[in-house]
């Protein structure tokens, strides 16, 4: 039997840690830190993966990638 996170639960993980990012800087030590390490720690232990970063692309990718505006004619292509 494999136990699998809820998916919502790891869109809320993902979007705390978005929102920590974004934060100010000078708050970083006291306030944004804290948050960050436990969010993914969490974040780690709902997706048994230990490195941090694999986690956080794990948990990533099992979301859809956000809607991009639709090219506009003549644009490069990415």
């Amino acid at each position: 039997m494999v136990l699998q996170a809820d998916p919502e639960i790891l869109r809320e993980l993902v979007n705390r840690y978005d929102e920590l990012q974004r934060l100010d800087a000078s708050f970083w030590d006291c306030t944004i830190r804290p948050g960050t390490e436990g969010t993914l720690y969490t974040l780690c232990v709902l997706t048994g993966i230990r490195d941090e970063s694999k986690a956080l692309a794990a948990a990533r990718s099992l979301f859809p990638a956000p809607d991009l505006p639709p090219r506009s004619p003549g644009s490069p292509s990415a």
